[in-house]
């Protein structure tokens, strides 16, 4: 599947929104995925469209601010463990899940680092891990610094 990257293999992945790159939905169900998470505002996706695809889906957003402005580490802290509650969920029912915003670089890569951190990464090694596999995460102006400020927020 074009533009995919696999956090977990067959279970937790990401990619560039549709709203950048247009998506065949038939595809992604034949690759594996059965639920879709945005963590932007869900441009361009419909949940009819997904229901009637037999596919789960939530909207979550993150802060979509470049760079991050006061307030925005407040309400990523506030959203990722919502966003994580519904890929355990996924996980629970056997469900492998795409994880998108619009590039698929920063607030997608915040997820799966924090999802890293909920299964015992510190954020240093999560962070590292997700850019192993997306090697432009965090590459917008202020999030290389902002996903820290985030997730070091959460670990408390």
């Amino acid at each position: 599947m074009q533009h995919l990257f696999w956090l977990v293999e067959g279970r937790i992945a990401g990619r560039c929104g549709p709203n950048k790159e247009n998506w065949d939905i038939n595809e992604l169900k034949q690759g594996g995925i059965g639920a879709v998470l945005s963590v932007n505002g869900g441009e361009m996706c419909d949940p009819e469209v997904f229901e009637d695809h037999d596919l789960r889906y939530a909207c979550i957003p993150f802060s979509r601010n470049v760079p991050p402005l006061a307030g925005d580490v407040e309400l990523c802290a506030e959203q990722l463990p919502k966003a994580l509650a519904f890929i355990q969920q996924c996980e629970a029912d056997d469900i492998a899940v795409l994880i998108h915003c619009r590039s698929g670089k920063d607030r997608t890569a915040l997820l799966m680092a924090y999802y890293l951190m909920s299964n015992g990464a510190a954020p240093l090694h999560a962070v590292s891990q997700v850019r192993a596999i997306r090697d432009i995460a965090f590459s917008a102006e202020g999030w290389d610094q902002f996903a820290f400020d985030v997730l070091y927020a959460l670990q408390d």
